[in-house]
């Protein structure tokens, strides 16, 4: 297997933490993707390095809002690739390369976050990283203990949902995917996908319009 280096994975940054940006690019890159896979399967090694550099955005951001705050995360990105690899010639085309790729970095993130919540408590506190606050908040210690909080409190309505709810948020909410590459990626219909994205929707606004620590912070946050 070709190896895609710590030096090329390097830090992949807190801007491709973020951004729908890649699920909004994903149609470019499906099309220089088709055409590296093309040099794949014809048996050209530098094809899946330039697959990696193309989709990683992608991969990063799926599993950023899937396990924020992980320390393991960019380990967990490094798995998804290797997975990809180990699958890429089961790819048949029948749906989008972009919501292929999106759905094995779901299979090995959902897997990690199952392993991690085995571990014992003590564990997970000791191996948590405290989330990045952004530049809005950067000059102020204060707000940015108070997003740390709120978005750990996100975090937990977000782990409370039923899988198949919470992936459909995360893909179409978090992610910028639009309802029909979502539909490819959790492999249902576009109804399904609509169905279970209301009752995500009304789940998690339920839940934190009844929290305290988040209502507190929008209220700063708009003041």
């Amino acid at each position: 297997m070709p190896t895609v280096t710590r030096r090329e994975d390097a830090r992949l940054g807190a801007a491709e933490a973020t951004l729908p940006t890649a699920a909004r690019n994903a149609g470019a890159e499906d099309a220089s993707g088709q055409a590296l896979l093309v040099r794949w399967r014809a048996g050209d090694a530098s094809a899946f390095p330039a697959l990696f550099r193309a989709y990683r955005s992608l991969v990063f951001g799926v599993l950023h809002h899937l396990l924020p705050s992980d320390p393991e995360i960019e380990d967990v990105v490094q798995l998804t690739f290797i997975e990809i690899f180990r699958s890429l010639d089961r790819f048949e085309g029948r749906s989008k390369l972009s919501s292929w790729i999106a759905r094995v970095a779901l299979h090995v993130g959902y897997h990690h976050l199952r392993r991690r919540r085995s571990r014992p408590a003590d564990y997970r506190a000791e191996h948590t990283v405290p989330e990045i606050a952004d530049e809005s908040v950067l000059g102020d210690p204060e707000a940015g203990i108070g997003r740390h909080e709120a978005m750990t409190h996100v975090q937990q309505i977000l782990e409370a949902m039923p899988e198949k709810k919470r992936t459909v948020f995360l893909l179409n909410d978090l992610q910028g995917m639009s309802q029909e590459d979502v539909a490819e990626v959790v492999g249902t219909n576009i109804a399904t996908v609509r169905t279970r994205l209301f009752y995500a929707r009304k789940e998690f606004w339920a839940k934190a319009a009844a929290d305290p620590v988040l209502q507190a912070f929008c209220a700063t946050s708009g003041s």
